[in-house]
This record gives structure tokens, C-alpha cells and sequence, in this order.
């Protein structure tokens, strides 16, 4: 009696363990940190959480977000601490980094004060300006060489307030500002001046301009990869890469499925 007691009990562990659900492995993954005009950390934008939760999804991973100032995000990703996401290409980092195919695409625009737009279409359009940026951040190759001759850059904390703010008290002509690929200059310019409305206030007889977008943006169709150091890179890269085929077709099928309007 007793023995066919313990197998009961031995066979019931056995079936509760097997019934446990599966540990998802948790994957750091090194992020630019986006900050408020306190310094403090902002949520993560609802786009850029969409497309790590569908990769995270598709892989069986869970991402685990650690956020720096994009220099020291560099920095981490180039020694090989782990996975890196937002980090643009240059030529010094496809050496070192193995990046992804494009998760998502954003547009580079050109925010000014409405009363000191001027006409842009080309980086020679911006000689002699002050361009407000993120302070370790890369907006690409030729804007990277341009700066200090061309133009000077004015570096801030990733805080989209704080940078604006700047723009409204004249300390900088123009700031740059990521956005999601889809949305219109005048999309960008409602945001904004939904955003901005409750720090007006505070920035006194300064805010009596509002905030322009340039029609034209300084790149358009900037993608967004994830990246790791080439010696770390066990197969990451490569499962990420079919991952995002995957999401794409799904949305292709969808698109395809959807009734003509």
C-alpha cells in the first residue's frame, strides 16, 4: 500500500512539474534612454515597444530593457555587454557590430519657431545654424562631418522637451526630431503643440511664436536595427532577422486581406 502510495505521489510531482509553464529566457538589450526636462526617464514610445514586444514574441524571449545615454550605450554594445537597439550605422560600427535587418523606419524632420522657418532641402541649407541634438547621438555619416564646420550642433539630454524649449528661447534654430515613418510634418507639428502646451507657460514672453515643421525631412526612411558585437554574436542576429521576416509577412497577408476602401 504504502509503495503504491509514493508512486501516486511521485507520478502526481511528475505531472505537476510537467505541467509548469516554460521559463521564458529574459535577453538585456542595451536602449538610448529618453528623458524628461528633469533628467528623469520616460516610457518607452508606444511604437518602439511594439516592435520589441512582436520580436521578443517571435523569438520566446522576453527583452529586457536597460536604458543608458546613447554614448555609454555605444560604448556597452561595442565591448560586447549584449544586444543593442536605435544604434545607427555608421562605417566604424558595421566593422564591430553585426546589425540586423531593419525593424521599423522612422523620419529625421527639422523642427524651427514658426516666425524663423527658411527653406531646406539639403544639409548646405543649414550653414551657419545652430542645430539642437541628442548629446552622444549619430544622425548619420554626413550630418556627423558637417558638424562644428558646417554648421554647430547645441547637445542636450534625449528630452524633447527640454530641446524645445531651447528652440522657443532662441538658443538653437532648429531641432531634430525622430518620428515614426507615416506621419505627415503636420502630424508632427499637432503633436508637438499638444506636447508643449503646459511648458508655454513657464517659458514666459519667449513662447510667442509657435513650432514649425520643414516640409522637407533631413533623411527619411532612417531604420532602426537591433546590433551585437560580431565576436558575441551566437546566431542572435541571424533568429531576429527571420523574426522580422515572419512579423513583415503577417502584415503583408493582413494588408492584403483587408477590404478596398
Amino acid at each position: 500500500m504504502t509503495g503504491i502510495f509514493l508512486a501516486a505521489v511521485l507520478y502526481s510531482g511528475v505531472q505537476a512539474h510537467a505541467a509548469a509553464p516554460p521559463v521564458v529566457p529574459v535577453v538585456p538589450l542595451l536602449i538610448g534612454d529618453t528623458l524628461d526636462e528633469q533628467g528623469k526617464p520616460r516610457p518607452m514610445p508606444a511604437v518602439k515597444r511594439k516592435v520589441l514586444d512582436a520580436v521578443a514574441q517571435e523569438l520566446g524571449v522576453t527583452f529586457e530593457p536597460r536604458t543608458y545615454p546613447w554614448a555609454r550605450a555605444e560604448r556597452y554594445a561595442l565591448d560586447g555587454v549584449g544586444l543593442v537597439f536605435g544604434l545607427p550605422k555608421t562605417a566604424d560600427r558595421l566593422r564591430a557590430l553585426h546589425y540586423s535587418d531593419t525593424a521599423s523606419h522612422n523620419s529625421l524632420w527639422l523642427v524651427t519657431r514658426s516666425d524663423a522657418t527658411f527653406p531646406f532641402s539639403r544639409l548646405e541649407d543649414l550653414r551657419g545654424k545652430t542645430v539642437g541634438t541628442v548629446r552622444g547621438y549619430s544622425y548619420g555619416e554626413d550630418f556627423d562631418k558637417a558638424r562644428g564646420t558646417l554648421f554647430r550642433t547645441d547637445e542636450d539630454i534625449s528630452s524633447r522637451g527640454t530641446r524645445l524649449t531651447r528652440l522657443m528661447l532662441k538658443r538653437v534654430d532648429v531641432v531634430l526630431l525622430f518620428q515614426p515613418d507615416g506621419l505627415t510634418a503636420k502630424d508632427l507639428e499637432d503633436d508637438l503643440r499638444t506636447f508643449m502646451a503646459p511648458r508655454l507657460p513657464a517659458i514666459g514672453t519667449a513662447a510667442n511664436a509657435g513650432f514649425s515643421v520643414l516640409p522637407k525631412p533631413l533623411t527619411t526612411d532612417s531604420g532602426q536595427f537591433f546590433a551585437i558585437a560580431r565576436s558575441k554574436d551566437d546566431g542572435i542576429i541571424d533568429r531576429i532577422n527571420a523574426a522580422l521576416a515572419r512579423i513583415r509577412k503577417r502584415e503583408e497577408d493582413a494588408r492584403r486581406q483587408r477590404p478596398p476602401n
